[in-house]
């Protein structure tokens, strides 16, 4: 499959992570091979757009608590940096390791603002779909911050409605 060097694009290893927490390597293998996607290696670079078109089918197929589920068992299974000690820097952290594993970007996986020291917002305008996110946000918070309430803001719209950013509450 050929794309153009200046649309976005991911690494390899970026895709294996997030295969390798999916348990259903049959549906994954099947949307993979559909899409062009059938050997994956580590350190090369794939169309964005294709990895989308992954995650799309697999939440028309098995649905967005399962996307959830990927979002909280990929966060599971990555060893954040020792400097990171709470959720404001393990958000921190995955922006930076997603501008790593990502090429032809324009802006972070989330954004942060604090509306006072209790809470938190944070807006995903990344192209990943809202589940996912939903599932990363929460374990962060299971990791960094128990206690925490973490809410989807749907009066600020929501990407899986079409919407450009989907905004998330943490209220410490």
């Amino acid at each position: 499959m050929i794309w153009s060097k200046s649309e976005p694009q991911l690494v390899g290893k970026y895709i294996i992570a997030v295969l390798r927490v999916s348990p259903d390597v049959n549906t994954n293998n099947r949307i993979l091979n559909k899409i062009g996607l059938k050997k994956i290696e580590p350190t090369k670079w794939y169309s964005q757009q294709l990895f989308l078109k992954f995650f799309a089918l697999l939440l028309k197929e098995k649905g967005e608590d399962y996307l959830y589920s990927l979002g909280k068992e990929l966060i599971s299974e990555t060893k954040l940096p020792g400097n990171v000690t709470d959720f404001q820097s393990a958000v921190s952290s995955l922006d930076l390791g997603y501008t790593i594993a990502h090429r032809n970007q324009s802006g972070a996986m989330f954004g942060q603002k604090n509306y006072n020291e209790y809470q938190l917002e944070v807006v995903a305008a990344n192209p990943y779909p809202c589940p996912f996110d939903w599932g990363i946000l929460q374990q962060l918070i299971t990791n960094y911050s128990p206690g925490a309430i973490l809410s989807h803001d749907f009066s600020k719209g929501c990407r899986l409605d079409g919407d450009h950013a989907c905004h998330y509450t943490i209220t410490f």
